[in-house]
């Protein structure tokens, strides 16, 4: 089921934030969303699961207008991994993965069969098996992010949403994440849509790039295409090099900030 955001505008406290921002994102691919810190990633991430419900257009899952689709049937098919989480200080790893299961269970039922598999293969899917019994505010940096992660897997969404899913954490925890998400995607067809800041993860861990600037889209299409020096340049105002690293992938790494803009 393909996703379609369709002219979406929105305002915030009188401040225009996106307009008129249309894209469909392609089922069972990783599509990344990028740009300018204040450009409306977010803020596109939480209308297109209705967490924002304040916005113009339209965005449809098969050709369904959500609003029409009910919260309880969207959350069957639809999880979001946002970047402010909180969880009560004894929460266990288990407990929290088990909260992705909510939206299946009946009112008055415990967990099926069902549901106690998808437990399990999200904590072997995010390497939480020998931490299930552990606080997850015991847990490190990058195995709380795991945790939260093995939460929306738990949910068995055919959409996942991630909002900076590597953000805070070190280089070896970034890499693990973003494995992770390109794992569930080839095991299971889930389609990835996640705001990302390194332009190098967008490279290598996306199939499709979604450049947001000036509250429109600015670009779409093949990371490897799109994310170009002159395209850092104008979207972020910095000087970037291009060059391939060992695996004869091609890297960017910016150089300086752009004194005043050459475009």
């Amino acid at each position: 089921m393909n996703l379609t955001a369709e002219n979406i505008g929105v305002t915030i406290g009188g401040k225009e934030i996106l307009q008129n921002v249309s894209y469909e994102f392609p089922s069972g691919k990783r599509t990344a969303i990028i740009g300018a810190n204040g450009a409306g990633k977010s803020t596109l991430l939480k209308v297109l699961c209705l967490l924002n419900e304040k916005f113009s257009g339209v965005v449809t899952l098969g050709g369904k207008n959500l609003r029409e689709i009910g919260r309880k049937k969207l959350s069957k098919v639809m999880a979001i991994l946002p970047q402010e989480k909180d969880a009560p200080q004894d929460t266990t790893v288990r407990q929290l993965v088990s909260f992705g299961r909510f939206p299946h269970r009946k009112f008055f039922g415990g967990f099926s069969a069902e549901d106690e598999s998808a437990i399990k293969n999200a904590l072997e899917l995010t390497k939480l098996t020998e931490f299930e019994n552990r606080q997850v505010a015991s847990l490190s940096g990058g195995e709380k992010q795991r945790a939260w992660l093995a939460m929306t897997l738990a949910q068995r969404p055919k959409i996942l949403l991630l909002d900076e899913p590597t953000t805070y954490l070190d280089i070896a925890n970034q890499l693990e994440v973003m494995d992770i998400i390109s794992d569930v995607n080839k095991k299971f067809s889930t389609t990835i849509i996640m705001v990302l800041h390194d332009i190098n993860h967008a490279r290598l861990y996306s199939d499709e790039v979604l450049i947001i600037k000036d509250k429109k889209v600015f670009a779409a299409g093949n990371p490897k295409k799109i994310l170009t020096a002159q395209v850092l340049g104008e979207v972020f105002n910095v000087e970037a090099d291009i060059f391939k690293n060992s695996t004869g992938e091609e890297i960017i790494f910016p150089i300086k900030r752009r004194l005043s803009r050459e475009f």
